[in-house]
């Protein structure tokens, strides 16, 4: 979940259409990534139901399998003067949506009034960055906060306060910088970070994969180790491993999330300014990107969180 510069209830399910051409319409997403054609976004619906937020500050919603039809939009209310929407994300333990400012400011969201309440201050530090990935850590209930400038760092969902990675240096230190680890297919290029997602583990609760989409290669990469492998590498270290292209046209930033359910993959692509943002699921074994299509409104999101 990224941008550039009372628990939620569910929509009804969306019914179900008979798709005119089916042929064609898989024939159409096969060559998307090639040609630039996207589906209308009007496919077969699925279990997960998305909110985000748009680049003229709306709080939308819809279904993950038909983005091209949003199910509500209302105006947020809530953000500070001055300020955007750099990400967001649920808390699933206790089921609400928070909102990163582009001030560092964390907010509360109630998804049913589109309303924003600050949960603190403004982050004790500047971030870094144009673009930014913005997703809870399951296991040890943080925010991870990465950024094409290979910032990464954590937020404390009751503060905002931003955690100190090194307790015991003076002053507040932050998670190492993002890089890529040598001998990756991607050792020495410089990263561009713009999604962040973690995954949710059904038989060990203690343990996740922080999944991150880099813009600037079109890849998705693990921040620190997989789940269950050794040895463990925490995503507090900023070590990035290549797990495949997207295969997409090129994009300058993604929004991404995974579900709590199923830890299925989504993520909205964003182009040139104004665009509308491209819609696909991701493979997190090989990093293959499916697109489903554009997302409806006519604006680019800032941001996207799969409802638990």
């Amino acid at each position: 979940m990224t941008a550039l510069p009372s628990a939620p209830s569910r929509p009804q399910p969306l019914r179900r259409r008979l798709l005119a051409a089916p042929l064609a319409a898989i024939a159409l997403a096969g060559c998307a990534s090639v040609s630039g054609l996207w589906p209308a976004g009007g496919g077969t619906p699925r279990k997960e139901s998305i909110v985000a937020i748009t680049a003229d500050l709306a709080l939308v919603r819809f279904n993950a399998g038909r983005p091209g039809e949003l199910t509500s939009r209302q105006p947020l209310k809530g953000l500070q003067p001055g300020e955007t929407v750099l990400g967001m994300d649920f808390r699933v333990a206790k089921g609400q949506l928070y909102v990163l400012g582009s001030s560092g400011r964390l907010y509360r969201a109630d998804v049913e009034t589109a309303t924003l309440t600050p949960v603190g201050p403004p982050a004790a530090r500047a971030f870094s960055g144009s673009a930014f990935g913005v997703d809870f850590n399951p296991t040890v209930d943080r925010v991870r906060v990465v950024s094409d400038s290979g910032m990464n760092l954590r937020l404390h969902p009751d503060t905002g306060a931003v955690v100190d990675a090194n307790p015991a240096l003076e002053g507040l230190q932050i998670d190492g910088p993002l890089a890529y680890v040598a001998g990756d297919p991607n050792a020495g290029r410089t990263p561009s970070i713009t999604g962040a997602a973690y995954t949710y583990n059904k038989n060990d609760e203690k343990i996740t994969t922080n999944y991150a989409i880099d813009s600037g290669l079109g890849v998705l990469v693990m921040q620190g180790s997989r789940e269950g492998t050794q040895p463990v590498v925490s995503p507090n270290t900023g070590q990035l491993r290549t797990v495949g292209a997207l295969g997409v046209a090129p994009f300058r930033s993604a929004s991404f999330d995974i579900a709590d359910v199923n830890n299925a993959a989504y993520a909205a692509l964003n182009g040139a300014p104004g665009e509308r943002s491209r819609w696909v699921q991701i493979d997190l074994e090989t990093g293959r990107a499916t697109p489903i299509g554009t997302i409806g409104g006519g604006q680019p999101v800032l941001g996207i969180a799969i409802e638990p």
